[in-house]
């Protein structure tokens, strides 16, 4: 049965493995402590039998909530296992004050973006651009 909880230090390996294999890359050490540690994020395990099987990260900074880096093993595909953490991650996000969420899915990701269709997100039209540290 799988399980869903909040993530802690000893899950990074576990996480990194999942991302990498889902095609997310890698996670930084840094990244990873600030993602656990930071009051505004939650990381959030789906576990089966001690392995983790799915995460997704949320994210709300008082004004603006997010859900990104959904993301389930091959095996635990088609199994509810991403809509369970899309609705954990809902659920801890409006608990937090959040009056809306928006989810990040690569535009050409299209089980991502039904994914999120069927747990009710709808495009709202936004652009999201990224600037890169290091980049000029």
């Amino acid at each position: 049965m799988v399980e869903i909880r909040r993530a802690n230090s000893s899950d990074h390996d576990g996480l990194v493995d999942l991302w990498v294999d889902t095609g997310l890359g890698r996670l930084e050490e840094s990244e990873w402590d600030v993602l656990i540690a930071h009051p505004a994020a939650a990381v959030l395990i789906a576990e089966d039998d001690g392995a983790v099987v799915g995460a997704a990260v949320a994210s709300f900074d008082g004004w603006r909530a997010y859900i990104y880096h959904v993301a389930v093993t091959e095996a635990a595909r088609h199994k509810g296992v991403a809509r369970a953490l899309m609705d954990e991650a809902a659920g801890h996000l409006f608990g937090e004050g959040a009056s809306a969420i928006y989810v990040m899915v690569h535009g050409e990701n299209t089980g991502g973006l039904a994914l999120a269709a069927a747990a009710g997100y709808m495009p709202e039209g936004e652009i999201v651009l990224v600037r890169q540290s290091g980049e000029d």
